[in-house]
C-alpha cells in the first residue's frame, strides 16, 4: 500500500534557475530560508513514504489548499493518502480550521474521499515538528505556499525527477539543489521555477547526475 505524507509547508523538489550559471561560474552560496526549512521535513517524509508521483501530486495539492485556506493553521495538518482518500491530523489554534481543512482537502480535483481527525489544541500540546521549525509564521506560510506551488508544476512535468530536486523559498527567492539526470531537465526545471507567480529570484544549485 503506497501512503504519501507530508507534514507542512515547503518541498521536495529544488529547481535549476532559467539563465543558468555559465560553466566554470561558481552558483551563489544560499542564504537559509526562514526558521530551519519547513521543506526539508517534508521532503523526508516522502523519501520514507512513497515513491508514486501520483500520491505525492494529490498530497501538494492539498496542502497549498490547506495553506491558501488555513493560512498558519495549515502548517499543523499532517496529510497521508491512498488511492484518492485523504487523512488529515494533527491540532491546530483555531475552532475554524476544524472544520476548514476538511472542505479545503475535499476541494481538490483527485480526491475522493477525506477523514479528518484534526482537532483544537488545548494549549499543552506540543507542535508537530514542522509547525515547531517555523520561526516567523506569517512569512514561512507564504513561503511554503510557493514551494508547494512550484512543486505541483515540477512534479506534473518532471515526474520522479522532481524527487530527487530540493527547493527553498525565503521571500521569494528560491534556491535550487540536488540532482538531474541531464541538462534539458535541468533547464526545464529552471523555466518552469521562474514562470512560477511569486518567484522573485532562483539561486540555482542544482548538478547534472545521469
Amino acid at each position: 500500500m503506497t501512503r504519501a505524507a507530508a507534514g507542512c509547508a515547503a518541498l521536495v523538489v529544488a529547481l535549476a534557475a532559467a539563465g543558468a550559471p555559465a560553466a566554470g561560474d561558481v552558483a551563489p552560496t544560499p542564504s537559509p530560508g526562514p526558521a530551519a526549512r519547513v521543506g526539508r521535513a517534508i521532503d523526508h517524509a516522502w523519501d520514507q513514504a512513497t515513491d508514486s508521483v501520483g500520491e505525492a501530486l494529490l498530497v501538494v495539492r492539498v496542502r497549498v489548499a490547506l495553506l491558501d485556506r488555513l493560512k498558519e493553521d495549515g502548517l499543523r495538518v499532517s496529510i497521508a493518502t491512498h488511492d484518492g482518500a485523504v487523512e488529515l491530523s494533527g491540532a491546530v489554534k483555531n475552532r475554524s480550521s476544524v472544520e476548514l481543512a476538511t472542505r479545503a482537502a475535499a476541494s481538490v480535483k483527485g480526491v475522493r474521499s477525506v477523514h479528518s481527525g484534526v482537532t483544537v489544541g488545548d494549549g499543552t500540546q506540543s507542535e508537530p515538528p514542522v509547525a515547531r521549525v517555523v520561526g516567523t509564521v506569517e512569512r514561512s506560510v507564504g513561503d511554503a505556499l510557493l514551494e508547494a506551488r512550484i512543486k505541483t508544476r515540477l512534479l506534473e512535468q518532471l515526474g520522479k525527477v522532481a524527487f530527487k530536486v530540493d527547493v527553498d523559498a525565503a521571500d521569494g527567492i528560491v534556491t535550487l539543489s540536488g540532482g538531474v539526470p541531464d541538462a534539458a531537465r535541468k533547464r526545464l526545471a529552471a523555466g518552469i521555477t521562474r514562470g512560477t507567480s511569486g518567484v522573485k529570484d532562483v539561486r540555482d544549485l542544482l548538478t547534472v547526475q545521469p
